[in-house]
């Protein structure tokens, strides 16, 4: 009897032991957004401040280091973006087809500071938090609260880069691709270059095969998770490996990006007409 009570005891002090390590999160920013309840809450370990959807604190949707703008670590595919850097004829003027925690916008701020960047996101919220969270030149960016595709069939003028990161609808069915990249490629300047984060699960192929069919030249890489392919299709002549390794070599000293252009160009693909078949094959059949 008395080993019985002194062996709940211990479960029960244990069990208080546990709770009380676990940390209340800090919510700094909550508010419902048109796709639900948004809250961004301080992680007492790093200091991030971490975006979640929901209250769904297993699950991070975009993290945020205040006073670090060229922080890309949560998301391995946008450090592997940034790579199309070294693809562009100029990079004057840059469209960026989902915001997120606005991470991509602060790194292209810190490194071309002259370069006029258009922001489209479908959730206003998202907005709210980058210019309550972020450091960021409101002189050379355009916030603009709208669909990513209905942007693109209305949108006039064109861009050097166009990069793409869009999961907010779901599912991302073939049907709302139509005609997506033909009208994309349309608003690339010559010398232009499309970077789209393609998320596996969640990209159909018949999708990944209607933009090789718009894209002659396209180039890819694979984060270590699978999860994530990231293209970068440009127009104009095929380049070699020995041009985008000299473009990311120049590049690299003249701008001293955080992550190395060199280093990341060694994991870039060029993908041949032939071996489209293969990336094609890495998504599932979906609707």
């Amino acid at each position: 009897m008395f080993f019985k009570l002194g062996l709940l005891f211990c479960f029960l002090f244990v069990g208080v032991a546990y709770g009380a390590e676990k940390t209340t999160p800090t919510i700094l920013y909550s508010k419902e957004s048109p796709y639900g309840l948004i809250e961004v809450v301080r992680d007492p370990d790093s200091g991030a401040l971490d975006i979640y959807m929901g209250k769904n604190y297993n699950t991070i949707h975009s993290s945020i280091l205040p006073d670090d703008a060229t922080d890309l670590s949560y998301l391995q595919y946008e450090i592997f973006a940034t790579a199309g850097f070294c693809f562009t004829k100029s990079l004057q003027k840059v469209l960026l087809l989902g915001l997120g925690g606005g991470s991509f916008l602060t790194y292209m701020n810190n490194y071309f500071s002259t370069t006029y960047i258009d922001a489209v996101d479908i959730n206003p919220v998202m907005f709210e938090i980058i210019e309550k969270f972020r450091k960021f030149d409101a002189r050379i960016n355009k916030f603009i609260c709208e669909d990513a595709f209905k942007y693109i069939e209305n949108v006039k003028g064109s861009y050097d880069l166009i990069y793409c990161d869009v999961y907010a609808d779901k599912p991302l069915t073939a049907e709302k691709y139509k005609d997506f990249f033909k009208k994309l490629k349309e608003h690339l300047d010559e010398g232009g270059v499309f970077v789209w984060n393609a998320y596996v699960p969640e990209i159909s192929r018949v999708i990944v095969e209607d933009m090789f069919k718009n894209f002659q030249n396209v180039t890819a890489t694979i984060t270590e998770d699978g999860f994530n392919i990231v293209f970068i299709c440009y127009q104009g002549p095929t380049k070699t490996k020995e041009d985008l390794e000299e473009a990311a070599n120049h590049m690299q000293t003249q701008y001293n990006f955080r992550y190395a252009l060199p280093d990341l160009m060694k994991k870039i693909r060029l993908i041949s007409p032939g071996e489209s078949k293969t990336w094609i094959m890495k998504f599932l059949t979906l609707g």
